[in-house]
């Protein structure tokens, strides 16, 4: 088994795995499980929008959990609630975040192939899926 290359000065991680220092963009060519390329991007995204309900759908049970442990209001106001101008401009900042995410696949595409940065605006994402 060969040994692994300590750069100078760096100590050895105990507690960190292996993929915490690999790059966060891997190079080349993604492999393609299906015969279309477009259900591949399409299982991508799919994954995508999987991991990120998983996530929303945790920290949603864990917020009523502490609602209903604290007593802190009644659950049912949250049905009720209307968000301020400040708060639907991050939630809107947020979906945005959240839909370039889902749609990495096509947009790193589009660029790749229009050398355009893959931080596409919401409309242009549309677009794009439109075609």
């Amino acid at each position: 088994m060969a040994k692994a290359k300590r750069t100078k000065g760096a100590r050895p991680a105990k507690s960190q795995s292996a993929a915490s220092t690999l790059p966060r963009a891997a190079k080349g060519r993604r492999p393609q499980y299906f015969l279309d390329p477009a259900v591949d991007k399409l299982h991508l995204m799919v994954m995508a929008l999987i991991g990120e309900l998983s996530v929303s759908r945790d920290r949603i049970d864990t917020l009523e959990r502490l609602i209903e442990r604290h007593k802190l209001f009644d659950v049912a106001e949250i049905e009720a609630y209307v968000p301020d101008a400040k708060a639907d401009g991050e939630r809107t900042a947020r979906r945005l975040a959240y839909i370039r995410r889902v749609m990495k696949g096509i947009t790193d595409e589009v660029a790749q192939v229009t050398r355009d940065d893959p931080a596409l605006e919401f409309e242009q994402v549309v677009a794009t899926v439109a075609k």
